[in-house]
């Protein structure tokens, strides 16, 4: 009886060591091969994973996780923050020595629409480098039987939504009621900035502007220090890093020393002290051979699709094959 009753334990035993294995391999194919994995959430966590990091580009939604540059992958998510930065550099560069890398020098690094803002690149969300399931990134174990069970849900637009739980005002009022007439046209072929009314950009931006304004004290913050910590790191590993900042229209520029309580001008003394310090090229965008005029913009900061594609091996190129010396300012 005893025999038979171990027996059998045994056969259970064996039956669930050889089903784990099949079982394991199966969500993992299904995480791979799912339509409901195709949301940008998990691109960007297995582009991360997957990807060869040593050319690498780095920001935040000018960026995202599509290449732009032949031999250069991208690692940019929408509103990403110092944080995220630090720890993507810290995944990415443990085994790996960078390259060339072009590190997007934006205000909106330390923009008060941060305050607040959930992080979704995060060390317990990234997929294992040294092993690389997806099961091992808690974001899928987390919306697995969501994904299984009913329609997959997206982290990125709780993250977005969140950053604009903003004080009501006239201004943001009017952007509101203009965001709505911008969502309608923007899927229309051949839109751009320039689609909307003078006085809905005016609005639109004047909102972004006021977003995207670095925080009081930004520079002894603790974001200023994981932003630092990230560019130490990367040079330390031997990497060539290039500054760059991303194109804006001219309304934005000049909204952002108009704004009450600017701190745009005090952010371009910060990053000019970074690239002296770290002995860093710095690349802006209106030093690049190409026309930034409104039509090139889907809204005040950022550009249209067709006009990202041809922006990216400008700044590779203005960053490592003109010759100019990185003490050179910009003109």
């Amino acid at each position: 009886m005893l025999s038979s009753i171990s027996s059998s334990s045994l056969a259970r035993l064996a039956v669930l060591i050889l089903t784990l294995p099949a079982c394991v391999l199966g969500i993992e194919a299904y995480c791979h091969l799912s339509g409901r994995y195709a949301a940008t959430t998990y691109y960007f966590l297995k582009n991360a994973a997957f990807s060869d990091p040593t050319n690498a580009v780095f920001g935040d939604s000018h960026v995202m996780a599509t290449s732009r540059i032949p031999e250069f992958s991208f690692y940019g998510w929408a509103g990403e923050q110092p944080e995220e930065l630090n720890t993507l550099t810290r995944y990415l560069y443990d085994a790996t020595k960078p390259g060339k890398i072009i590190l997007q020098a934006d205000p909106q690094w330390f923009g008060g629409y941060h305050e607040k803002r959930q992080k979704f690149v995060t060390q317990r969300n990234l997929i294992n480098r040294r092993f690389p399931t997806v099961l091992s990134s808690a974001y899928y174990w987390e919306t697995l039987r969501p994904n299984i069970v009913a329609s997959g849900y997206d982290v990125a637009n709780q993250i977005i939504s969140s950053a604009h739980a903003q004080e009501t005002s006239p201004v943001r009022s009017r952007a509101a009621a203009a965001e709505k007439r911008w969502v309608e046209l923007y899927p229309r072929q051949d839109f751009n900035w320039t689609w909307l009314s003078p006085d809905d950009r005016a609005d639109l931006t004047e909102v972004r502007v006021l977003e995207q304004n670095p925080r009081a004290d930004f520079v002894r913050s603790t974001s200023a220090a994981e932003f630092e910590e990230a560019i130490s790191r990367l040079v330390e590993r031997g990497a060539n890093v290039c500054l760059f900042r991303t194109p804006v229209t001219q309304e934005y520029l000049k909204m952002t020393s108009s704004i009450p309580d600017s701190r745009f001008a005090e952010f371009e003394g910060y990053i000019n002290k970074i690239a002296s310090r770290f002995k860093l090229r710095q690349v802006d965008f209106r030093d690049l051979p190409r026309n930034f005029s409104d039509q090139a913009f889907a809204n005040s900061d950022h550009l249209l699709d067709s006009e990202s594609i041809a922006l990216w091996p400008l700044v590779a190129r203005a960053c490592f094959d003109d010759g100019r010396s990185v003490d050179e300012p910009r003109k």
